[in-house]
């Protein structure tokens, strides 16, 4: 019995030997016409044998397919999700193209001083509940007040998470350059007397932070202004502000109040010495600088206002003599002393005649 197994076995193994070196397949034998048949000859069990461990074989190896193909149809249901950044407003656009390289940004413009806000579409096939992040420069919410200045290229990125899966979107802001012209601060008129200095400095900024070019005019165009006695008037002051494309100006008023320069007087001595008999002669001289003003001039006795006194030999004494200047608003005195020494006389004789009774 034990060497009718050991036959059988070394049969069985050289069969399976030369079958498998030829690719063969016991259930495969074809009829001598050509046709499969149905069930293996029974004269020949070893190849019946081998027949249905072949065909165990083929069944393991589908069921271990259908296996795989099932694996890749549940890794293939999960859905990465969208985020859809749509148009902002009719002067913007937005293009997105799909994919993970640099073609995966969608493009939104905006102008400067505009407002830029986000509306997300997202889907998530597993109904989750799905929370978002934005960079830098939008805020938690999705929006960008942009301002002016802020012209350029910037690059965000988009998070969306449902706490277990995290998706990320790349976008670039557009902000477009809209120039405006300069501000100038609001300028209030100006009030100041004659003879006092002002100083002017307008304060003027550009929202685009372009270089600008101030101009000012007369007279303050140096950013000083000395008055003096003839600056009395009002003055229309313009400010002008260009960054070389737009302009912008405003104006104010200049008040230069009349102050009154009070007549001066003189050519006058502070002290005259004569003596009796002798002519006291005064030549005051006024001058004032406010051109217009007409200046009255005054001398008290003894000398009066023609400034001449032809003194006696009994006018000896001391005097003091003022000289006034009035030009309507103010009043100016100066003063001179008169010293007149006695001069004593003989007595005169002025006629005779005869005495009567």
């Amino acid at each position: 019995m034990m060497k009718k197994v050991m036959v059988i076995l070394t049969v069985l193994f050289m069969l399976t030997f030369i079958v498998g070196c030829v690719d063969y397949k016991a259930y495969d034998v074809k009829n001598p016409d050509g046709s499969t048949p149905t069930k293996v000859d029974d004269s020949n069990p070893e190849v019946n044998e081998i027949s249905d461990i072949e065909k165990e074989l083929e069944e393991d190896s589908t069921l271990v397919n259908d296996s795989t193909e099932n694996n890749e149809i549940v890794e293939n249901n999960d859905v990465v999700e969208e985020v859809v950044a749509p148009s902002l407003e009719a002067n913007k656009s937005s293009n997105s193209s799909k994919g993970n390289d640099a073609s995966d940004v969608t493009v939104l413009n905006v102008n400067e001083n505009g407002l830029l806000k986000l509306k997300l579409t997202v889907v998530d096939p597993d109904k989750d509940v799905v929370n978002y992040t934005f960079s830098k420069p939008l805020n938690s919410k999705g929006e960008w007040k942009t301002n002016y200045g802020d012209a350029g290229e910037y690059l965000a990125t988009i998070t969306a998470t449902d706490g277990k899966l995290t998706t990320h979107k790349k976008i670039k802001i557009v902000v477009k350059r809209v120039n405006v012209a300069p501000v100038i601060e609001e300028l209030k008129d100006l009030k100041i007397n004659e003879g006092a200095t002002i100083k002017f400095e307008p304060k003027v900024t550009d929202p685009n932070k372009d270089p600008i070019t101030v101009v000012v005019s007369d007279p303050l165009k140096s950013g000083s202004f000395v008055t003096d006695h003839t600056s009395a008037g009002v003055y229309t002051i313009k400010v002008t502000a260009n960054d070389g494309e737009l302009e912008s100006s405003k104006s104010f008023k200049l008040v230069v109040n009349d102050v009154n320069v009070p007549p001066v007087i003189s050519n006058l001595p502070k002290e005259i010495n004569l003596k009796e008999g002798e002519l006291v002669k005064l030549e005051p001289k006024v001058t004032d600088l406010d051109e217009k003003d007409k200046v009255n001039l005054t001398i008290s006795d003894p000398v009066g206002n023609d400034g001449i006194w032809q003194t006696s030999y009994t006018d000896h004494g001391e005097y003091t003599v003022y000289i006034t200047a009035f030009d309507g608003k103010d009043k100016i005195v100066e003063k001179v002393k008169i010293n007149l020494a006695d001069v004593n006389m003989p007595p005169q004789i002025l006629n005779v005649s005869l005495a009567t009774n």
